[in-house]
């Protein structure tokens, strides 16, 4: 899947990194030379790296902060552009977007587990009512009882494999 980055630079230095970035990672890059109309498009659009300029960030720290609050699950670089060579960016981009994506699938794995172990327990809790159920169960109700106690047995069996 195709990264989506958001770059805040002067537009001196912007197109070439953003072309770069675009090699490099095969990215959709959105250049965007000002704190404000970045902060705009935070409010409509998802990205997976916010890269910002040191200078274009020390210069208002208020709206930098304001971004970093709106950035969502991106990770942000602050980058002093000017000193760094188009070579070095990318590749603090490229391990940027390992890291979320490592840290999303840590979290979605923690996720599945989470949701298996209240399943689990739901489970257990309908198999024992169930159970429990049988034993004073008119015999008309029976069956449906037993059907129930499989059914969540082989739910149970589902989530443990």
């Amino acid at each position: 899947m195709q990264a989506n980055l958001m770059l805040i630079a002067p537009e001196t230095v912007a197109e070439s990194i953003a072309e770069a970035l675009r090699a490099g990672l095969g990215a959709d890059v959105q250049v965007l030379p000002h704190r404000r109309s970045a902060l705009t498009t935070l409010r409509r659009k998802e990205f997976d790296l916010i890269l910002i300029d040191e200078g274009i960030a020390a210069s208002d720290a208020a709206t930098t902060e304001q971004i970093y609050q709106n950035a969502g699950s991106a990770f942000l670089l602050e980058i002093n552009l000017a000193l760094s060579s188009a070579e070095r960016i990318v590749r603090q981009a490229r391990a940027a977007l390992a890291r979320r994506s490592q840290e999303f699938a840590k979290a979605q794995a923690e996720a599945a587990t989470e949701l298996r172990n209240q399943l689990n327990a739901s489970l257990a809790g309908l198999l024992l009512e169930a159970q429990l159920a049988l034993r004073d169960a008119a015999p008309a109700q029976t069956q449906r009882l037993r059907n129930l106690v499989k059914l969540a047995s082989n739910l149970r069996d589902l989530l443990r494999g």
